[in-house]
Order: structure tokens, then C-alpha cells, then sequence
């Protein structure tokens, strides 16, 4: 299901992406929104190849390092001329298995790609106690200015995965993008809309706190790792280690860092800072959401689609199946020919294509 505002936006992806027109069966394999999700990790893991960057360590204004993985143009075109910049989830890299998809995908295609490691993640060490921040926005703004300056003639695109999707979103609304529109579109795959509502979803069955103990694991191992500069770094902002070791949920690691480090009175204030369902107004360059209706972080009912069709330049396609950035959808898992992909690769075909987003920027 398409929801988009019945005008242009909307008929150009009808008529330029047909994907959005096609039946989305998904796998046999993944029956459930949870099976869904883990087989497609499992699976594009093997059969998804390691990519080979050009890899920049970036000095932030504060003194941090975060890493900015570049693959370059495979040969000379339209597409060649297009920067795409990539967010991946919230313990993602360069190389977590949807991001090595996506990337070669539209390597092949001919466009520049460039990730955006968050800091601690692809194997760059912190040099201050911040991490990532579903609503700070600084990081990305500085890694934007640097590729538009490493490319100043190139429209930039950018994709969110999951909670990437949230700072993508956040970075969308925010009057930094509408000062100096670094970003020409965007697509948002799989986001949380409802932060708080997600979280509780991650503590509502055993299959997802497993799930959620691993991605708490995957958050509490930065701040292990780099505990000698964190806890050096350390004024007033009372961390406990061994509060933080002990953390078993993405809600517990972010009340006892992540709200520390950036000064939130507590952890559902920045959840309600973090949740874009009620601010999509705020987006005013075209922007297309992918989301499935049995993703374990956030059931249909909690995607705004209200909103999406009441909005002119932003659609949010839903389909039944895929899960959490799952999306197979051949009876044989062990290909990249997803549902996702194709998405991803036409819309920016389209989109990108003349100038198209211009069409569509809201005033």
C-alpha cells in the first residue's frame, strides 16, 4: 500500500517506480516478522561480498574521529554524477551485510557511495565520550559539508536504515537542511517512527529481548572498548561502568549513557525528541519511507500513514512482509534480488534523472 497525498509526488512513483505497482510476496523462509528479519541478516551475510573502500578518517570539530568509507563511480554517467551517502543502524558499519547490498548494488549501477561509520563503529576508536544520537545532528552536517566538498558539483542522496533512518529524518526536518539543502531526497527503510513505542516492542516477547540483549551488547562493547578515554572524559555527567556493563536493553544503555551524554532529563524525552510520525511536515525535499507491516520493532498501526497521505513530497509504502530490513522475496534466499533493492535503485533512477527532485521540494 501506497500513502501518499493523491498529486505529482505521488504519480510519479506510480508511473517512474514499478515497484511500487508489483505484489510483494515475501519468502517462505521468513514466516514471521522476527524470522524474517534475523534470516535475512543470516543470509545476505553469506552471500553478500565484503566491499573494498576508500576510507577517510574525518577530525570532527570537537576533537572526535568517525570514519567516511567512499566506493567511488564504476565507470563515467548520469549516475556517476550522483552521491549517494548512506546511515546505517544503530550498531551498523560499513560492513554490516544490508549496507555491503546496497552498496554494491548501486555501485554497479554507476553511482558514488559513501557510509558514514558512526563513532566507535568500523573499527575507529573514540577520541571523546560521544557516540551516536538519534537527534544530533552535527556529525552528519559535518561529514555532508566534506563530501560537498570533495564533490561540490554532486547532488546529494541519502539513504537511512532503520535508526539511520531516524537521524536521517531528524537531519531532513531540521533548518539546517532547509538553510543549505545538502540533501536532494531521501529514503528512509524500515525506521522506528514511534521511538518509545519501538523500545517497548524490543521488551515484549522473548524473541525480541534476545534480539534486543544483542543489539545492547553490540552498544555496551563501544563504551568498553573505550573506557579509558570515556571515563577520563567524564565531568559531571555521573556515569556508572558497571551500570553500563550490565545493560541488557537498547531503553537501559540509553538511560544510562547515551541520555547522560547528551543531556536529556530522561530516557522518554529523548524518545519523544527521536520519533518523526508527527513532525513529517517538516520534510520538504521528496522523501520515500519503506516500511512492513509485521517489522517486530513497529507494527502497522504505528506508521503514520495519516500523516504520509497529507503530505505532498513524502510517501511511506508498506507492504505486509519483510520485517526489519528484511525483505526476501524469492522462494531461493541465497540471492540479492530483493524487494528492497529494487526500490532503492529505481526510485534514484527516477528521481535523480533531470533534476526530478526539484519537482518536488515543498516551499
Amino acid at each position: 500500500m501506497l500513502f501518499c497525498k493523491d498529486g505529482n509526488f505521488k504519480q510519479f512513483l506510480i508511473k517512474k517506480v514499478p515497484v511500487v505497482r508489483e505484489k510483494y510476496l515475501p519468502s517462505i523462509c521468513g514466516f514471521n516478522g522476527y524470522a524474517h528479519t534475523v534470516l535475512a541478516t543470516l543470509f545476505r551475510d553469506i552471500i553478500t561480498p565484503t566491499v573494498v573502500y576508500d576510507r577517510e578518517i574525518l577530525t570532527l570539530n570537537d576533537g572526535g574521529e568517525l570514519a567516511v568509507d567512499w566506493l567511488y563511480p564504476k565507470y563515467k554517467g548520469p549516475q556517476s554524477l550522483v552521491t549517494v551517502l548512506i546511515l546505517t543502524g544503530l550498531t551498523g558499519d560499513s560492513q554490516s551485510e544490508y549496507v555491503r547490498e546496497t552498496v554494491n548494488e548501486l555501485f554497479e549501477k554507476g553511482y558514488c557511495c559513501v557510509v558514514l561509520n558512526y563513532r566507535g563503529r568500523g573499527g575507529v576508536k573514540l577520541k571523546t565520550a560521544r557516540t551516536y544520537s538519534a537527534t544530533n545532528i552535527e556529525d552528519l552536517t559535518e561529514v555532508l559539508k566534506h563530501v560537498k566538498s570533495k564533490r561540490p558539483n554532486s547532488p546529494i542522496a541519502g539513504i537511512g536504515f532503520s535508526m539511520g533512518g531516524t537521524l536521517l529524518g531528524t537531519f531532513l526536518m531540521s533548518s539546517e537542511q532547509e538553510k543549505n539543502k545538502h540533501l536532494v531526497t531521501g529514503i528512509l527503510i524500515s525506521v522506528p517512527w514511534n521511538v518509545k513505542q519501538a523500545c517497548k516492542n524490543a521488551e515484549g516477547s522473548w524473541l525480541m529481548r534476545k534480539m534486543g540483549k544483542n543489539l545492547s551488547h553490540h552498544l555496551r562493547s563501544v563504551v568498553v572498548k573505550n573506557k579509558d578515554v570515556i571515563f577520563k572524559q567524564d565531568n559531571d555527567r555521573s556515569l556508572d561502568y558497571n551500570i553500563i556493563k550490565r545493560c541488557n536493553t537498547i531503553r537501559e544503555f540509553d538511560t544510562a549513557y547515551t541520555i547522560k551524554i547528551f543531556n536529556y532529563t530522561n530516557v522518554y524525552h529523548y524518545y519523544e525528541d527521536a520519533t518523526l510520525s508527527n513532525k513529517l511536515h517538516l520534510i520538504n525535499v521528496p522523501c520515500l519511507c519503506l516500511s512492513a507491516a509485521d517489522d517486530p520493532f513497529l507494527y502497522f498501526r504505528d506508521i503514520p500513514v495519516n500523516e504520509a497521505d497529507n503530505h505532498g513530497n513524502l510517501a511511506i509504502l508498506v507492504t505486509s512482509g519483510g520485517g526489519h530490513v528484511g525483505y526476501l522475496d524469492t522462494f531461493w534466499p541465497f540471492t540479492n534480488n530483493n524487494f528492497m533493492l529494487k526500490l532503492i535503485q529505481q526510485y534514484f533512477d527516477a528521481i535523480m534523472v533531470d533534476k526530478n527532485y526539484e519537482k518536488f521540494v515543498s516551499l
